[in-house]
Order: C-alpha cells, then sequence, then structure tokens
C-alpha cells in the first residue's frame, strides 16, 4: 500500500519557523497602555466625579429639603436616618425611602430665594 502525499510547489517537508521582530512587542505594549488610559478618562474617573458628587449630596441633605426620586416622586425630607430617609409627598403620605433612590436635592434656601425673586417681580409689576 503506498500513501501519497502532496503539498503545494517548492514547500520543504520542515516544519514552518517564526521570526518575531522585536518592535512588535513593544508596540503591542504601548497599544495596551494607550488603550488603558482611554478607558481610565472616558469612563472611570467622570465615574468617579459622579459619585463623590452624589456622596456630597446626600451629606450635605437636611430636613425640609425637597427631594425628588429615581421614579419621579417629589417630597419634603422630614426624617434622616442612616441610611434612608422619610419624606412627606402629600398632606399625610409619607414614605421611606433609601438614601440611593435620591436623585436630586433642591436645597430650601434656593426655593426661599426663588419666591423672593417672584415676589420682586410681582411688586414690579404692580407698579
Amino acid at each position: 500500500m503506498n500513501i501519497l502525499y502532496s503539498a503545494a510547489p517548492g514547500a520543504t517537508g520542515s516544519a514552518p519557523t517564526s521570526t518575531t521582530a522585536t518592535g512588535s512587542g513593544f508596540s503591542f505594549i504601548f497599544l495596551l497602555v494607550i488603550l488603558f488610559a482611554m478607558f481610565y478618562f472616558l469612563i472611570i474617573l467622570p465615574q468617579r466625579r459622579r459619585e463623590k458628587q452624589f456622596r456630597d449630596m446626600v451629606s450635605n441633605m437636611k430636613r425640609g429639603d425637597t427631594v425628588i426620586t429615581v421614579g419621579g416622586i417629589v417630597g419634603k425630607v422630614i426624617d434622616i436616618k442612616k441610611d434612608t430617609i422619610k419624606i412627606k409627598t402629600a398632606m399625610t403620605t409619607e414614605l421611606e425611602i433609601t438614601k440611593r433612590a435620591i436623585a436630586t436635592v433642591l436645597k430650601e434656601e434656593a426655593k426661599q430665594e426663588e419666591k423672593g425673586q417672584e415676589e420682586k417681580d410681582k411688586d414690579k409689576e404692580q407698579n
């Protein structure tokens, strides 16, 4: 029994040899460093800033502030605990929500300034 193997013209029976250039390893590492830097500045750094702003917002919250939850509920803070707050949303409705569910805090002073500005505008219109 004869077995016939065919190969491409000019091919030899030896295994192919691989040659690696010294510059390709350096360029691969350089590309990895560039990719990591882009990932850090485009994703990680902005996320850390948002988390810091959220922590500051929640830590500076006090009774009387108006909050908006991620679900869209608007209420006034009546009690603050370690991980939760109690808000008053209507005349008799009180909800206890986690601090992570807060989307925005509207400060009481800002609301008073807006009311004061509105009153000044009304006075100007009457005169």
